[in-house]
């Protein structure tokens, strides 16, 4: 979802050889990536709230979940060895592109620059450990939906 098609014909399949088309689409995908003013993964839910409210001066009104196990990771673990191998070459671009990813977040934010970001914020301690609690906001920042459509269905204006 992070590659650009015209880069390869589109949906024509045809116009170039799967393994060439594929090695073009995750080369693209890594690009966008790298580009983007942000992104976060799943697995570091916290990390990548902060970085995103930080990065776009942003406050959410509820913290991201952290979700450590799914039903897949179950499922996992009753396959087969053949099985699992054949996921994974049938995965193994978002594989890669995962690898890319999380080497990419730690680039940006590893130890020492995550370190920086919260040495520039004289409340990190506070703000991070109240990420999301729409009680602790404060200031432009805060956004409420529900009173901004009660707002434009209101008849007093």
């Amino acid at each position: 979802m992070l590659a650009d098609l015209a880069l390869v014909g589109c949906y024509n399949k045809t116009a170039m050889p799967t393994h060439e088309r594929d090695r073009v689409m995750l080369a693209s995908a890594k690009r966008n990536l790298a580009a983007m003013a942000y992104f976060g993964l799943t697995e570091f839910q916290k990390m990548s709230q902060y970085i995103f409210e930080e990065t776009f001066n942003l406050r959410f009104a509820i913290p991201f979940e952290q979700h450590n196990t799914t039903i897949s990771a179950s499922a996992v673990n009753n396959l087969r060895p053949d099985q699992k191998k054949r996921i994974e070459e049938l995965n193994s671009l978002d594989i890669e592109l995962y690898a890319f990813a999380k080497n990419l977040l730690f680039q940006r934010y590893g130890s020492s620059k995550f370190e920086r970001l919260k040495a520039k914020d004289n409340d990190f301690e506070k703000r991070f450990a109240n990420l999301g609690n729409i009680y602790y906001k404060q200031g432009v920042t805060e956004f409420n939906w529900d009173s901004n459509i009660d707002d434009a269905l209101s008849t007093d204006h």
